[in-house]
Parts: C-alpha cells; structure tokens; sequence
C-alpha cells in the first residue's frame, strides 16, 4: 500500500456486465458499472427511504478479472473492496477525468443471496501479462470440486426452509 491511498469498500448492485479490456496475451483486465443506492429508515413515516444512486466504474485485473468474468453478472448484489483512483485522459482536445475503483477483491453480498465458491487449485500460478503459457482469456483456470455438504437432501430442504422463513420481515 502506498502513502495517501484510498482504500474503501463499497456494497452494491452490478449495473453492467463485466467487459474484456485489453488484448489477447495481455494482463487480463475487465471493467464493470457498479450502483450503490444508500437508504435509510424514516420513523416519522414509517418506511424506508432511499437517497441517489451513486455509480463507479470497477476495474479489476490479472486472476481478479479472469474470475469476476466467469462469475459475475448484471444486477448481482456485490462487496468490492480496493482503491480510488482518479484516471486522467484527453479527447478532442479536453481533458477528462473520472472517479473508478481498482478491485483488490470482489464478491457476491451473501446477505441478499447464495452461492457456490469454487476454489483454484494451488498449482495454478497468477495470471499476469508475460507469463509463457496459454492465454488466460481462452484457458480456464483449473479449479477443485466445489466442497458439497454432507447433509441428506431432506435435512438440505429444511435449512432452506429455515432460512427463508429467518429471512421475512
């Protein structure tokens, strides 16, 4: 970490589904939309408010983007933590800038849903731009069996059904 850096951690809903930046043989870069709608509670009314959207572009790179591209869709609830950073470029003569959070990690929000991790295994190296070897755009990572629980389908169903039922109201 560097001197003066902004790390934050945002929760929100995927406004976009994650792009391929770059070119074949490159370090892997993907770039997604991410709305955060903070809310609040109004007691005098009786109801929940919410206050604007506020939309950031998320980039992320190397395993990071291979991953977040295989896993991660439009108007999923997500947590991505890591860095602001402001880009600069120039078009048509102007100057632009533009606010965009570079992904130290990226998750689903558990909070508001399920999923199903499925671990890379231990041989396979980071992707990273130069690295011999084929092309992580076109090769998936090799991944381990997702771990099943041992629990019989009837004992699964009434988990679920003691979730759902913790979950209303």
């Amino acid at each position: 970490m560097s001197i003066n850096e902004i790390k934050t951690t945002v929760f929100g809903f995927m406004g976009t589904q994650p792009a391929r930046l770059g070119q074949p043989g490159a370090t892997p870069v993907c770039s997604f939309r991410l709305g955060s709608t903070p809310a609040y509670y109004d007691a005098s009314a009786g109801v929940w408010k919410r206050k604007s959207t506020t939309w950031l572009t998320v980039k992320a790179f190397r395993t990071l983007a291979v991953n977040a591209l295989a896993c991660l869709h439009k108007g999923d609830p997500v947590i991505v933590s890591g860095s602001l950073v402001t880009e600069e470029w120039t078009s048509e003569g102007q100057s632009h800038n533009s606010l965009v959070l570079v992904a130290d990690g990226i998750g689903h929000d558990l909070a508001r849903g399920q999923d199903t991790f499925t671990k890379i295994q231990s041989g396979a190296g980071p992707v990273d731009e130069g690295a011999a070897g084929p092309d992580p755009w076109t090769t998936p990572l090799t991944s381990s069996p997702p771990e099943t629980a041992s629990a019989s389908s009837a004992s699964s169903a009434a988990e679920r059904t003691s979730v759902e039922a913790s979950n209303v109201g």
